[in-house]
């Protein structure tokens, strides 16, 4: 059932904070290693870290915490995008758009698994 009449609105300076922390350790992990199976998985831990905490508090349905999955995921890959993908200089166009299709293909589809594993439960009141 959720808030029948409490529309709750949406924190967005933590939901931010959350992206920024997750930006700063994409970064280091960034800098320490250029391979970007790496920096996809500090983005994914990261992600992983917030669903865990969503799922604990039990105050989330699907459409807003996808919502809040994919918004942490955007600002968590930026460093990925700027420190690996854009700077290769030996691809050309279509690698980058093939690259760049595939990693939202890919960053869709754990958004949406996170957000099945965040949200509330059935019967929960």
């Amino acid at each position: 059932m959720g808030n029948l009449f409490l529309r709750e609105k949406e924190n967005w300076f933590a939901w931010s904070v959350w992206g920024v922390v997750g930006a700063i350790v994409t970064f280091f992990v960034a800098m320490s290693t250029k391979q970007p199976h790496y920096l996809g998985l500090s983005a994914v831990v990261i992600l992983l870290l917030l669903t865990w905490w969503m799922h604990s508090t039990k105050r989330f349905d699907f459409g807003r915490a996808f919502k809040i999955c994919c918004y942490v995921l955007t600002i968590t890959c930026l460093p990925a995008f700027a420190l690996v993908i854009i700077p290769s200089y030996n691809l050309n166009k279509i690698d980058v758009i093939v690259q760049g299709s595939g990693f939202a293909i890919v960053s869709l589809i754990v958004c949406l698994v996170c957000s099945l594993i965040a949200k509330r439960p059935k019967q929960y009141y």
